[in-house]
């Protein structure tokens, strides 16, 4: 790993939230982060019920036997298992941009490229197509090549990932890897990112199926 892991953060007990409103930068414990924002933070997956995580772990193995799991999604887990597990967060911040974005998510310092930034965290669930259609919080829950009939849902908690916004010029790309019998949704950045740039992926054409596309979109 480099020496790569001490120049990151670790999720603990007295991590301080950062949040920018007119020029400035406010910390908020865990607490009042959840308070403010209305949101529960996780720095893990949460698994709806026992049975759907066992599940996922049988269609991993079975993944894993017939080749649907990529050599990617292995190699890449195991690459960053000690941040996964150590629930890292990155130097960043949150800042409101206006009542279409709403909230986003801000590189605090220069990051440079393939940096990981953190796990896609939320509540893993089965996929409810009329109640989901609208919701903007949903990452689909594939492993391998193989779809799945689960969804990651960060409307209600999640980490701060949830937070970075779309735009068809991102700087940001999600990668799916294997740890521990389940495949997590790791971030990481495309390209050099310069302090007070706004982290951004593309949500990709299903997304956008059943929504219009955003004013003044990127």
């Amino acid at each position: 790993m480099y020496n790569k892991l001490k120049q990151i953060f670790f999720m603990k007990d007295d991590y301080l939230f950062k949040i920018k409103r007119d020029g400035k930068v406010f910390v908020y414990t865990k607490k009042e982060f959840e308070d403010l924002l209305e949101i529960k933070y996780i720095p893990t997956l949460h698994f709806d019920t026992p049975r759907i995580l066992k599940k996922i772990n049988k269609i991993c193995i079975k993944a894993g036997r017939e080749g649907l799991l990529t050599k990617e999604n292995i190699w890449f887990g195991t690459y960053y298992e000690k941040e996964i597990k150590a629930h890292f967060i990155p130097d960043v911040y949150i800042k409101w941009i206006d009542s279409t974005k709403e909230y986003g998510l801000f590189a605090n310092k220069d990051f440079k490229i393939r940096e990981f930034l953190g796990e896609y965290t939320g509540n893993v669930r089965k996929y409810r197509k009329i109640m989901d259609d609208k919701n903007s919080y949903l990452f689909e829950y594939s492993i391998g090549y193989k779809k799945t009939p689960y969804t990651i849902d960060a409307r209600e908690e999640g980490s701060l990932i949830r937070f970075v916004n779309h735009s068809f010029k991102p700087n940001v790309s999600p990668l799916s890897v294997y740890l521990n019998g389940a495949i997590h949704i790791i971030f990481r950045t495309k390209r050099v990112i310069k302090k007070n740039e706004e982290l951004t992926y593309n949500y990709g054409p299903f997304y956008w199926k059943k929504r219009e596309n955003p004013i003044g979109a990127k």
